[in-house]
């Protein structure tokens, strides 16, 4: 049996619905029943000839720190998707990202130890490599600087990561993915859906950096095939195109027939918020949302290398203006 955390992430979701269809049996975790009744209002739009495939699939409901409900989870499960993560780059969620990021990657990995997992798949983030300023263009041998300013959120990640190769050293085969920016559809107002739903909106503004993108299809592909693979303990980055945010938010406006965003937020704007934020934080008129290292990776030029993947297995990666049309008409 296959079991997958955060089972209604956007990730999450589609994995279960790619193991539903290989007639996999397949196990989730779930936090929130409203995360779950959209998992299941999705399942019936995608699929209305085929109603009975939300309840094929063994739902539970933990979250990633409650160990004794986590254990009852791996009961009778053979390999681990882990999807579940806590997605923020604002200052003031550094504890929770800390306990579900790294505690509860910890969990899970003792977990798979005790239940002799064979394999466990971690879905990571570009992130958590955290490379030097000085290298231009990121591969997979390119290691943690603890010289360089990382967000809570790259932090969390990549301590994450160490949890999950302590895994491998306890005989549990590991795969490790670093995707850019997932770009998909229905999850209009989290992931990479919001970034649709504020361009659609109307979206001015756009910060000076690189986005490092790749379709949602493609890391499902390619986690699920490395997966079914002899291929362990490798970590792959999965990225189809480094793109200035302005290009990608530009392609994304002309797909939804809107007007592009114009406004730049150079560094010297962001550094001016930052005094602006600190200083409504220190009042306590609102909590801290930027920080140093945030600014830096909205302004970040690095690009990131995704070909390792393809030499190791049958696989092309989507254009990513066929994503963002396709994407467009299921807004």
């Amino acid at each position: 049996m296959i079991l997958v955390t955060g089972g209604t992430g956007m990730l999450g979701s589609r994995i279960l619905l790619e193991c539903l269809k290989k007639n996999q049996p397949t196990r989730a975790i779930y936090r929130r029943t409203d995360s779950l009744n959209h998992i299941k209002h999705l399942f019936k739009k995608l699929f209305p000839d085929k109603l009975n495939l939300f309840e094929q699939i063994d739902w539970i409901k933990t979250d990633l720190n409650d160990l004794e409900a986590l254990n009852k989870a791996f009961k009778g499960i053979k390999y681990v998707y882990h999807c579940a993560a806590k997605v923020s780059l604002v200052q003031f969620q550094n504890k929770k990202l800390i306990k579900t990021n790294i505690e509860g990657t910890a969990n899970i990995v003792n977990l798979c130890i005790k239940h002799r997992i064979k394999k466990l798949g971690y879905v990571s983030s570009i992130a958590s490599i955290g490379a030097e300023k000085n290298i231009k263009i990121i591969n997979e041998n390119h290691s943690w600087s603890n010289t360089k300013n990382h967000t809570a959120y790259a932090y969390s990640k990549h301590e994450a990561e160490l949890e999950v190769w302590r895994a491998s050293q306890e005989g549990v085969d590991v795969i490790i993915v670093n995707p850019g920016v997932i770009l998909g559809a229905h999850f209009w107002h989290r992931s990479s859906g919001e970034i649709f739903k504020k361009v659609h909106e109307g979206l001015k503004y756009y910060t000076i950096g690189n986005t490092p993108v790749v379709s949602l299809e493609d890391v499902v592909n390619c986690l699920m095939t490395l997966m079914d693979s002899r291929i362990r303990n490798e970590r792959f980055i999965l990225v189809s195109e480094n793109l200035k945010q302005k290009i990608l938010l530009d392609k994304i406006a002309i797909a939804l027939y809107k007007r592009k965003p114009f406004f730049p937020l150079s560094k010297l704007i962001l550094y001016l918020l930052f005094i602006i934020d600190k200083t409504l934080s220190l009042l306590r008129l609102r909590k801290s949302y930027l920080s140093f290292a945030l600014i830096d990776s909205l302004c970040n030029n690095q690009k990131y290398n995704g070909s390792k993947i393809l030499s190791k297995i049958n696989f092309k990666y989507t254009k990513i203006k066929e994503t963002i049309d396709l994407i467009a008409k299921q807004y």
